[in-house]
């Protein structure tokens, strides 16, 4: 995985914008439906440590990382002052970056993937280097507001985007 990716303005935006996320005084909804919710964490989950870096300000990236906790996953949070340089060292372009980066299972994870993403590319193992959801949308785990649409996920291989799935 020695590549050179060339990160725009864009996630310092990005990063700037989680950075100055409040947390609602009433939340709107943050997490999955409830049918996923109150589903039993997934099959491996509890054994799957999830590291997630991100802003030490960032208010949504807690709130994923909460979402991944109450689905089994062990999350380890790592405060981090240069996303950027996180995001090129996992081969993330441009057009896929979110506000933090996680990596399970040797996959780059970006933004507020659903759960469902994320057990979907455990079973399968597909060789590429990781998913992403770009930018902060709404009523996504871990962000406020109510989805709009299903999310289009991106599968990222080598800086280079396609459609993983919708969720």
């Amino acid at each position: 995985m020695n590549r050179t990716v060339r990160l725009f303005p864009l996630a310092g935006l990005l990063v700037a914008a989680c950075a100055a996320a409040q947390t609602p005084a009433t939340p709107a909804r943050t997490t999955a439906p409830a049918a996923i919710r109150s589903a039993a964490p997934a099959v491996g989950a509890a054994r799957t440590v999830v590291t997630v870096y991100k802003s030490p300000t960032c208010s949504c990236c807690n709130e994923w990382e909460a979402y991944l906790r109450a689905a089994g996953y062990q999350v380890e949070s790592v405060p981090t002052e240069d996303m950027a340089a996180v995001k090129a060292r996992y081969g993330l372009p441009e057009s896929a970056l979110s506000c933090h980066t996680a990596v399970i299972d040797g996959y780059a994870v970006e933004g507020h993937v659903p759960i469902a993403a994320i057990e979907d590319l455990l079973a399968t193992r597909p060789a590429i280097d990781g998913i992403a959801l770009p930018g902060m949308p709404a009523g996504s785990p871990g962000m406020p507001g109510v989805q709009a649409a299903p999310f289009e996920i991106l599968a990222v291989d080598e800086g280079v985007t396609e459609a993983f799935g919708s969720y």
